[in-house]
């Protein structure tokens, strides 16, 4: 092989080119899912006070969709952008893969790109418990920069997504929305909240609350 044959890949296609890397070395799209699921309700309730975490609702709807909520506030600085970058803090989590170094124990951490990677479509919204932004996402790309939200939390942080279908079969979505996977999720983190499954309603869109 030359360096001919060498082809650099954006982190997002990366990600999507071998995912069992970042998921835990899951296999299939099923356990792919799950993973992921996994992951993005574990970063949510990560603080940086050790084994601490923040209370997340877990919140299902038809689509299949996945909504979060948790009570964390980003500071002013979260809202800035980052260096030369003029993407701010949040979406520079969501666009740019951790690698090495400490873990930053800040909101999504590095698995924000593995979430939105994956995803077809992704609603952040995040408070500083003054002012309230949001940002979209699809497929690692940044589709709305963040901006004011009027529809999103004042003392709180709260994020949508529906996994990417070109990725993830009908199987696998059917799997990470059944009760098999929310019990095991629930039995397993205390601080997890199941407040609605899919089964409990037939239509609805937490894309505009």
């Amino acid at each position: 092989m030359t360096t001919v044959n060498i082809k650099i890949l954006w982190p997002h296609e990366a990600i999507r080119a071998r995912p069992g890397m970042y998921l835990e070395g899951a296999s299939d799209p099923c356990s792919q899912a799950e993973v992921l699921l996994k992951l993005t309700v574990e970063s949510m309730a990560i603080t940086g006070n050790g084994a601490e975490r923040l209370p997340v609702v877990l919140r299902l709807w038809p689509g299949p969709a996945f909504e979060m909520t948790c009570p964390w506030q980003c500071s002013s600085s979260e809202f800035l952008g980052r260096g030369r970058s003029t993407l701010s803090s949040v979406e520079w989590r969501m666009l740019n893969l951790f690698a090495g170094g400490p873990r930053t124990w800040e909101f999504l951490d590095g698995h924000g790109i593995l979430l939105s990677a994956l995803s077809s479509r992704v609603l952040l919204q995040v408070s500083n418990g003054e002012r309230c932004c949001e940002s979209a996402y699809s497929r690692g790309g940044l589709i709305s920069p963040l901006q004011d939200s009027r529809t999103g939390p004042s003392n709180g942080s709260r994020v949508v997504f529906e996994l990417d279908p070109l990725f993830f079969n009908d199987a696998a979505r059917a799997h990470v929305h059944s009760d098999e996977v929310l019990d095991a999720l629930a039995a397993r983190f205390s601080w997890l909240t199941i407040a609605q499954r899919a089964s409990d309603v037939r239509a609805g869109d937490p894309w505009s609350p």
